[in-house]
């Protein structure tokens, strides 16, 4: 009796765990600015350091890879700062990303980074707002690899939640891992290249706790297998 109480206890501890997941996204708001060397804009030549505060083309720019995230496809990330447009301010500090980037002709451009993650439940969380009133325009796809997650949004109004240019709306979407590993988060502006799309800001990836009962229910399971072994060995 004490083995199996010994066994169901090791089982149980064993299922706790394997529901503690684990997940960080890097620069998930985008206000780290910090490289090894200067990270010169691809169109107006400005720094990444520089822009906060700064108005008009000196506000904004087009990078190849910003701290954490990496260009997947197309000209490259658009990073705007506050005073960028009349309309907006970021969603949390002072930078948030377009990827209907400049030039045109290539402008719908994808961002992505490499999240480790543990087996278990997890909610992938970002925050979104149109740029403009023309729902094909704005289109925002999210996935992350090997089929885990995929889902798209675009603006305003297709969704009770984004309702008006100029507002950022919270975006949630869960998902299950069953096995560890990399994975890779990627988000990619779709719809027309005109250079006008969909924001994004304050990426995350949080944990999703497993219900207590959740846990229970395999525990319960093993204690009724080893009942029954241990009548069939007397």
């Amino acid at each position: 009796m004490i083995k199996m109480a010994k066994s169901i206890a090791i089982a149980g501890a064993l299922l706790l765990a394997s529901g503690t997941a684990h997940a960080v996204v890097l620069n998930g708001n985008f206000e780290d600015v910090s490289s090894s060397v200067p990270n010169f804009g691809l169109v107006n030549g400005n720094s990444l350091s520089d822009l906060a505060g700064r108005t008009g083309r000196r506000s904004w720019d087009v990078y190849d890879s910003l701290p954490g995230w990496r260009t997947g496809s197309g000209a490259g990330i658009e990073v705007q700062s506050n005073g960028t447009l009349g309309s907006i301010n970021a969603h949390s500090g002072q930078h948030y990303i377009e990827l209907d980037s400049h030039p045109r002709g290539n402008s719908n451009s994808s961002m992505e980074q490499d999240v480790t993650l543990g087996v278990g439940s997890y909610e992938l969380s970002f925050w979104y707002s149109p740029r403009n009133h023309q729902t094909d325009s704005n289109g925002i796809d999210y996935s992350i690899s090997d089929g885990l997650l995929a889902g798209s949004i675009t603006g305003p109004g297709t969704i009770p939640q984004v309702t008006s240019v100029g507002n950022w709306s919270l975006v949630t979407a869960r998902f299950m891992v069953g096995v560890a590993g990399d994975y890779t988060l990627s988000f990619a502006a779709t719809g027309r290249q005109n250079t006008l799309g969909g924001f994004v800001d304050t990426v995350s990836i949080a944990a999703v706790p497993l219900p207590a009962a959740g846990l229970l229910l395999p525990v319960g399971f093993a204690v009724l297998v080893a009942a029954k072994r241990r009548r069939k060995a007397s």
